[in-house]
């Protein structure tokens, strides 16, 4: 797992906008919380552990597929798959959420992180902006459930988001439709979505 650049600006600030931790912030600011992020690279296969003080981060895929696993009792569910322009849990960047949860690459994936240390002194700093945070947060903290059960997609849907991120990632357009010129099994599918 490595680190590397940022976005440009524009790209990471419509990104940003698109989710509701961020609603109503001035640009200035969002730009500033922008400079505090970082990009974390993850190989196909390679985990980020997300227990502990890991997950206590507002983590968003850039590009990439990843899945979220849960284990539990020596077993393993993939609850979810995150594709590109998405964000994991917004709260974990305020109070733990994961449990025995990490992220699985199921490509080679580009994840941005803020650290929950760093965005703490941010607002400790920038006041004006702590409560329209506070806003947003009280709003997506009204409506979540823990995220073994926010994130328990079924099997169908978890299928139907791996093969919409292959094609995206691998697919060629033909006459004939879409092609996805890439070696699978029905093993690897069964593994990528968590089916027993």
């Amino acid at each position: 797992m490595g680190g590397g650049t940022k976005l440009p600006d524009t790209r990471v600030l419509a990104m940003l906008r698109g989710f509701r931790l961020w609603q109503n912030v001035p640009e200035a600011q969002l730009k500033e919380i922008m400079g505090l992020m970082r990009y974390l690279e993850l190989s196909i296969g390679e985990s980020l552990e997300l227990q502990g003080k890991a997950g206590e981060a507002l983590l968003i895929v850039d590009e990439g597929l990843v899945k979220l696993v849960e284990e539990r009792k020596g077993w393993e569910t993939t609850l979810d798959i995150f594709g590109d322009a998405t964000c994991l849990e917004e709260l974990a960047l305020f109070a733990p959420v994961f449990e025995s949860h990490r992220l699985v690459a199921l490509y080679s994936s580009r994840l941005l992180r803020l650290d929950k240390p760093l965005f703490a002194e941010y607002l400790k700093s920038h006041p004006e902006v702590g409560w329209q945070i506070l806003v947003n947060v009280a709003s997506l903290a009204s409506q979540r459930s823990p995220v073994s059960e926010l994130y328990r997609q079924p099997l169908e849907i978890r299928l139907a988001r791996y093969l919409v991120g292959l094609a995206r990632h691998r697919g060629i357009i033909s006459p004939s439709g879409i092609v996805i010129d890439y070696p699978l099994q029905v093993a690897d599918i069964q593994a990528a979505i968590g089916a027993r």
